[in-house]
C-alpha cells in the first residue's frame, strides 16, 4: 500500500481537523480537534504546515501527519491513521519520509512523545530507529480555599514574563513546556508574576491548567508562597499540568506544594540525523 502525501499548506484548517479527529478515533485517551484550538497550537508548537502532511491512500483521506520545527530540530507532533487502515503500514511509511525530509533540510535530530502504554506505536518508532529518552508526567492539585489576605500576585501580559521564564528554565526542557511555546502567547492564557517568580495559566476549561511556572531564584520560599497564591487566585477549582513535563523537573517542588502526579504518562524519544 502506498502512501502519498500533500503538504498541510495547501490544506484548510478544518480539513486538517476532520483528519485528525478520524485518525485519533479509538485513541488511548480521547482527542477532539477544531479550527481554533489547531490554530493555537500551530502557533505555540511551532508547527510547520509546510513539512506537515496529509495521508492518501488511492486518492481518498488515510492520515495525517503534523511536524514541528525549532532550529535543527523537528518533531513528530502527531501522526493519526484512519482506523480502517491501520496496521497497513501506513504509519511506518509516513515516520520515514518525515526522516528523509528532515535530513534533508541538515536537521540535527527529530523528537516525539507518545502515551507510555500505546506499544504498538512504539514499536512503530523504534523501527524506525527512535529510542527512549526519558519520562513526561503530569500532575493535578485539588481546590483550594480563597486565600485569607491580600497578596503580591500582579496579573500581567505574557510577554513581560517571558525574559524570566528562558532566564530560569532549564535548557533541556521538553518542547510542549519550553518558554518558546509562550512567546506569543494570548488569551485565554494568562500570566501573574511577583518580583521574582511568574506563572502562565489557562482557566478557560473545568479545571485549570498550570503550563509554566519559574522562580529567578529557589530560596527564601518564593516559589512557594508564589505558588499558594496562584492556587488561591482560583479558589475552589481543580488543577492539572498536562504530562509534558520530564520526570525530574521540579518534582520534588511539585509534591511540596500539594501536586500529585497524574496516572497518565508519556514518552519523549529521540532519533539522531547526523
Amino acid at each position: 500500500m502506498t502512501v502519498s502525501l500533500l503538504s498541510l499548506a495547501q490544506v484548510s484548517l478544518t480539513e486538517a481537523c476532520t483528519t485528525l479527529n478520524a485518525g485519533y478515533e479509538g485513541y488511548v485517551v480521547p482527542v477532539a480537534f477544531d479550527p481554533v484550538s489547531l490554530a493555537r497550537r500551530i502557533q505555540a508548537e511551532h508547527i510547520d504546515l509546510v513539512a506537515s502532511q496529509l495521508l492518501r491512500v488511492d486518492d481518498r483521506s488515510a492520515g495525517i501527519m503534523l511536524i514541528a520545527r525549532r532550529g535543527h530540530t523537528s518533531r513528530l507532533a502527531a501522526l493519526g491513521i484512519a482506523a480502517p487502515l491501520r496496521g497497513a503500514g501506513i504509519g511506518a511509511q509516513a515516520v520515514a519520509a518525515a526522516i528523509a525530509e528532515a535530513r534533508s533540510r541538515g536537521d540535527a535530530r527529530m523528537v516525539l512523545e507518545v502515551i507510555d502504554s500505546n506499544t504498538k506505536a512504539i514499536s512503530t518508532y523504534t523501527k524506525a530507529g527512535f529510542a527512549p529518552h526519558r519520562k513526561l508526567v503530569g500532575y493535578t492539585h485539588d481546590p483550594v480555599p480563597p486565600a485569607a489576605s491580600e497578596d503580591s500576585l500582579m496579573p500581567c501580559a505574557a510577554a513581560d514574563i517571558l525574559p524570566l521564564l528562558l532566564g530560569a528554565w532549564p535548557d533541556d526542557a521538553s518542547w510542549q513546556t519550553s518558554p518558546l511555546c509562550f512567546a506569543g502567547a494570548t488569551k485565554p492564557i494568562e500570566a501573574f508574576r511577583t518580583g521574582d517568580a511568574a506563572a502562565l495559566v489557562d482557566a478557560s476549561g473545568q479545571a485549570v491548567r498550570l503550563l509554566t511556572f519559574a522562580v529567578r531564584s529557589p530560596r527564601q520560599g518564593i516559589g512557594r508562597r508564589f505558588m499558594q497564591s496562584l492556587l488561591a487566585r482560583f479558589a475552589d477549582r481543580p488543577w492539572t499540568i498536562p504530562a509534558t513535563l520530564p520526570a525530574t523537573q521540579a518534582a520534588g517542588f511539585l509534591a511540596a506544594t500539594g501536586w500529585k502526579q497524574s496516572a497518565l504518562s508519556q514518552l519523549e524519544m529521540e532519533l539522531p540525523l547526523g
